[in-house]
């Protein structure tokens, strides 16, 4: 980890020495594998320097989306994900061939809302598609090391980064956007249920049975995967609206079963141990989103109770 004074540039040099070494061993594998690691400890170092905690996961699975290569915790929340490529292809998804591999998998990543593509050589900052920072830092990362990079693109790259890493979701105004904002984590959220309570091994599938034999005798797993999702968001949502200081599971619930010990017991089953460990990935997002809305401003737009305006436009 680098300290203060070796700074950004020391880190940069570590990554660009370290992929040229791995490049060097020519051993077997996807193009962009080498690309994995350095990266990932680029951006851990950079959290050092800048006093964040961050962390990194290979392949983070986003339901319809893919799986980005890497997934980056600031905290140990999910900030943002970044997708590797081969060096030399370039770090522009938005000009890749439409009808090829890299084009259509752009069409799903495109929808991510703080995404890094680079080939080591290039780097581009995306939110929600549209592109916000591209910089080149080198024209032959592979062969030519630390000594290959452009010590005037140093700083770009450290500024792309860095708003990467404070990445913060834009906040919503008023209940038709508080609803636009909130459905698609519940949306992802509701896929990876669906997903894993139909495999053999998944302890959703006891959580299921004891809802269906509760609730709904008849509910398949798709309807249970949609009434987790919307109570579980529903749930952290009004946690959220009545002040809890924490999303966290333990902290949420007891501030929910103080006024509403219904949800708060539902939380709790819902976001049990053993179901956060199978759908960390969603939950984060979600509890990431909900953290960032203001209920004050909410109820500033809007002289009546918004969860009067927000309901049927979630469900929609």
């Amino acid at each position: 980890m680098p300290n203060t004074q070796d700074g950004f540039a020391g880190a940069v040099g570590r990554f660009a020495e370290g992929l040229a070494g791995k490049f060097a061993l020519r051993v077997g594998g996807q193009p962009e594998e080498p690309l994995k690691t350095p990266v990932g400890e680029l951006l851990t170092a950079l959290g050092g320097l800048t006093g964040r905690e961050v962390d990194y996961r290979p392949e983070v699975r986003v339901e319809d989306v893919g799986r980005p290569d890497l997934g980056i915790t600031v905290g140990g929340l999910l900030t943002g994900y970044i997708e590797l490529k081969a060096p030399g292809l370039g770090a522009r998804p938005d000009k890749f061939p439409a009808d090829s591999a890299n084009g259509r998998q752009w069409r799903r990543f495109g929808a991510l809302p703080n995404l890094i593509y680079t080939d080591g050589e290039e780097w581009s900052l995306y939110r929600e598609g549209k592109l916000k920072t591209h910089v080149r830092i080198t024209n032959d990362l592979r062969a030519g090391g630390a000594g290959a990079l452009e010590a005037d693109a140093l700083p770009q790259l450290e500024q792309l980064l860095v708003d990467f890493l404070a990445w913060q979701p834009i906040t919503p105004k008023n209940p038709h956007e508080l609803a636009k904002f909130i459905a698609p984590y519940a949306r992802i959220l509701r896929n990876e249920v669906e997903r894993a309570v139909g495999g053999d091994d998944s302890t959703l599938n006891d959580l299921a049975e004891h809802w269906r034999e509760i609730l709904f005798p008849e509910a398949d797993d798709a309807q249970f995967a949609d009434a987790y999702a919307q109570t579980l968001t529903y749930a952290l949502l009004l946690a959220q609206f009545e002040g809890a200081d924490s999303l966290e599971r333990d902290i949420a619930a007891s501030q929910l079963q103080r006024r509403h010990a219904l949800l708060g017991d539902a939380l709790k089953l819902l976001e049990s141990r053993d179901a956060r460990a199978e759908l960390e990935m969603p939950i984060e997002l979600i509890e990431r989103a909900i953290a960032a809305v203001d209920p004050e401003a909410l109820g500033r737009a809007d002289e009546q109770d918004p969860w009067l305006y927000f309901y049927e436009q979630f469900l929609a």
